[in-house]
């Protein structure tokens, strides 16, 4: 429970100051669920029958969560009924099972203590309600005392909540928040991790560019001393001549500033000197 005390205090005369709390005697306009559950307890069947002799409890088969003896009907659906009606007022959804605050759902149910009387788990009810809430998990439960009883309690009842509500509407603000931050460095470190391999690639482009222009000038200097000897010492033929020329169009082919199309190598990766593989 995220709230403290002080905190319920303050807001229980916040609520009684804003919406009336009081639990009346008798049924007056009751909201729809109400009414749905004072016509479903008033039927008697085989289920009822048997809650009654095993527990000496009527159980709801509609939407609100209630088992109570007879006597005690009134009582909870009084109850349940300006429960609603105060929930309503202070801008909360009511949906028959449960109370929307703040985005979070909870479970109400009214339901009368029993006790145990023979081997045979049979039980009585004692007259003593107990107002339970669900959050998901068991969160808290009011129940009536020889001074107090769940009567009296309704704004307590619905400061809690709005408390919890509250707290835990600000702890899904900070986690977001967090997953945002978690988000947002992650992506800056994906961006980061992409620029360096993005900076490495075009370092690798660089590299094998400078390394084919450079072999693409060895190959020329090459050619070009095959040729002034040839023409030195008159070896020069026509086949040296194709060659020579053959030689510096695969230079030229070869070499980055200059990429000569060459039809049987177009196929071919300069980088790797290797044919493509076709898709």
């Amino acid at each position: 429970m995220y709230a403290i005390e002080k905190d319920v205090n303050k807001l229980i005369a916040d609520i009684e100051e804003d919406v009336n709390v009081k639990v009346p005697t008798k049924l007056k306009d009751p909201d729809d669920l109400v009414a749905e559950a004072r016509q479903a307890l008033s039927i008697r069947n085989e289920t009822t029958e048997r809650s009654l002799r095993n527990e000496g409890v009527l159980i709801n088969t509609g939407r609100l969560s209630i088992r109570v003896a007879p006597k005690n009907v009134n009582r909870a659906l009084l109850i349940f009924d300006t429960l609603i009606k105060v929930f309503k007022a202070r801008g909360h959804k009511f949906n028959g099972t449960s109370v929307d605050v703040d985005g979070q759902v909870y479970e109400i149910s009214i339901r009368e203590k029993l006790k145990p009387i023979d081997k045979d788990y049979k039980k009585l009810p004692t007259g003593i309600l107990c107002l339970k809430v669900y959050g998901g998990y068991p969160l808290f439960e009011i129940h009536d005392s020889k001074s107090v009883l769940i009567e009296e309690k309704i704004a307590r009842i619905v400061a809690r909540l709005e408390l919890e509500g509250k707290g835990l509407k600000e702890i899904w603000a900070q986690n977001a928040k967090l997953r945002e931050n978690e988000k947002e460095q992650e992506n800056k470190r994906l961006e980061h991790l992409a620029r360096k391999e993005k900076e490495l690639a075009d370092f690798k482009l660089l590299l094998s560019t400078a390394h084919r222009a450079f072999e693409a000038k060895m190959i020329r200097d090459y050619v070009q001393v095959t040729e002034n000897k040839a023409k030195q010492t008159g070896d020069m033929s026509t086949d040296l001549e194709n060659w020579i020329r053959w030689a510096r169009n695969k230079a030229d082919w070869y070499d980055p500033q200059i990429s000569r199309e060459d039809e049987l190598l177009k196929d071919v990766d300069k980088g790797a000197l290797t044919l493509k593989r076709s898709q």
